[in-house]
């Protein structure tokens, strides 16, 4: 059992014994790859329109901060505070749109950042497991499927994986220095992302953070006085600085903020069944185990690695300080999540980083033609991602109203109203701006307009149809 703590130690843990550089041909493969699914992802994020619910709903909060001002609470619309996340996600997309416009890519660039800025956290975090060639945990964290969704997608899941990962950097510095004074800087910058991860998304981000930390230092032959190393006044005097003036300042102007969030989007969400308290949306009713369901989509290239060490590990239960860390951020949170129903594909995006820093040590140890067939293999992968764009697209606009109303706005004459007889998505005001109006349980339209039906509901209404998709069809009609 090893007990040594110092940085010196850790280092050792994955560094090959002499080996050759076997990378000067095969990381050309892996650079390509990386290039080549750059390439996809920019493209997805420039030209697909916001899907609903998901991606639209952040994108409609983040247009309605910029062009209403709601900076201090988002808002669905004038009348709807949106109490389900805390701002931070949707700042980031507000001041993308500021700066390159109310659009997909202005809106979908912060997350983008966000996933760089995590992959060069890894690629820092590598250096200290032994992994000498820092690019290899790029090229890792690119293939994972749903990293590579979640790098460029309006959602609140990159800036949690990027607090969530600079946490665990810091906190292992902390715990492996020799000298308390030797690593303050690293000490408050783990504070900052705890203040941080109150404004990202609450709660659920310092357990995503504590519970690795705490199964690590309970495991045999290590110290729960480890955690003591992280505690600094000044630091949680910082992380408080950072997040209790939004919440004082959103729970004096919008009553019963706390309660909803707290209570019903942290402990109901995850307890409750089909939870019906969601104002918002509708709670995703799984069932137990589903986490590990999306994990195998989510690391789809790398599932064969994952199966076959976490084989070897049951069965040697030995794993060197820093491996046993990252082992610890990325299971806990999949077994914690293990046993809620309510979750989406992205609750398992938090394991990705550390997971990712072991592949690339295990990729770091392949030989050279077990490596050479890696590189080929993932680049071969990349294309296929880029070949897909066109799918994907196709498959993006089928689920949002920027076609439709892009035809309304073409064949419209100034001042043509735009009817839902449906319930308008959130894509719908995006792109619909003021210009969508929902006619709930009402007759058709007495003068010429434009309406908006489902799909499967287009015999109730005549006229001449303009724009069909698969959930909802535009008509032009003139009693």
């Amino acid at each position: 059992m090893i007990s040594n703590y110092s940085v010196q130690a850790t280092r050792k843990v994955s560094e090959p014994a002499a080996i050759p550089d076997v990378f000067a041909v095969t990381r050309w493969w892996f650079l390509a790859a990386v290039a080549i699914l750059v390439l996809a992802r920019l493209l997805l994020m420039a030209l697909g329109p916001l899907a609903d619910t998901t991606e639209a709903r952040y994108g409609e909060l983040a247009r309605q901060t910029v062009a209403a001002g709601y900076w201090l609470m988002p808002h669905m619309d004038a009348q709807t505070p949106f109490f389900a996340k805390p701002p931070l996600s949707t700042w980031s997309s507000a001041v993308g749109m500021v700066l390159f416009g109310v659009n997909e890519f202005g809106a979908r660039l912060p997350a983008l950042l966000f996933s760089a800025l995590s992959a060069w956290l890894c690629s820092a975090f590598a250096a200290l497991y032994g992994v000498h060639r820092r690019w290899l945990v790029v090229a890792v964290l690119a293939a994972t499927p749903v990293f590579f969704v979640s790098a460029g997608a309006v959602m609140t899941d990159a800036v949690q994986m990027l607090l969530v990962c600079a946490a665990q950097y810091f906190a292992w510095q902390v715990i492996v220095a020799e000298k308390r004074s030797a690593v303050r800087w690293q000490r408050w910058g783990f504070w900052a992302c705890i203040g941080l991860g109150a404004i990202a998304k609450g709660l659920a981000t310092w357990a995503l953070i504590g519970m690795p930390l705490l199964v690590y230092a309970l495991l045999p032959g290590r110290r729960l006085a480890l955690l003591l190393r992280l505690w600094d006044w000044a630091g949680v005097a910082l992380a408080a600085a950072l997040f209790l003036p939004w919440y004082i300042a959103a729970e004096r102007s919008y009553p019963g903020f706390i309660n909803y969030f707290i209570v019903g989007e942290h402990f109901s969400r995850f307890l409750v069944p089909g939870w019906t308290g969601d104002r918002y949306g509708t709670a995703h009713r799984q069932p137990f185990g589903a986490i590990w369901v999306f994990w195998i989509a989510g690391v789809l290239p790398w599932i064969w690695l994952f199966a076959a060490r976490v084989t070897r590990l049951l069965r040697t239960r030995e794993a060197a300080p820093i491996e046993a860390y990252l082992w610890c951020a990325t299971l806990v949170p999949l077994v914690f999540f293990t046993f809620s129903r309510n979750i989406i594909g992205t609750y398992t995006l938090t394991a990705v980083p550390p997971f990712a820093i072991l592949v690339a040590g295990w990729l770091n140890q392949m030989s050279p033609r077990g490596l050479r067939k890696a590189g080929v293999m993932l680049a071969g992968f990349a294309m296929i991602a880029l070949l897909a764009v066109p799918l994907l697209l196709k498959q993006q606009d089928g689920h949002s109203d920027r076609g439709l109303l892009r035809a309304y706005a073409a064949h419209a004459a100034p001042g043509t109203p735009l009817i839902y007889l449906t319930p308008p998505a959130f894509s719908s005001a995006f792109y619909g701006h003021d210009v969508v109006h929902y006619q709930d349980k009402g007759g058709l339209p007495t003068a010429p307009a434009f309406v908006v039906v489902d799909s499967a509901d287009i015999a109730r209404v005549r006229g001449n149809i303009i724009y069909r998709g698969p959930q909802r069809t535009l008509i032009e009609v003139a009693p």
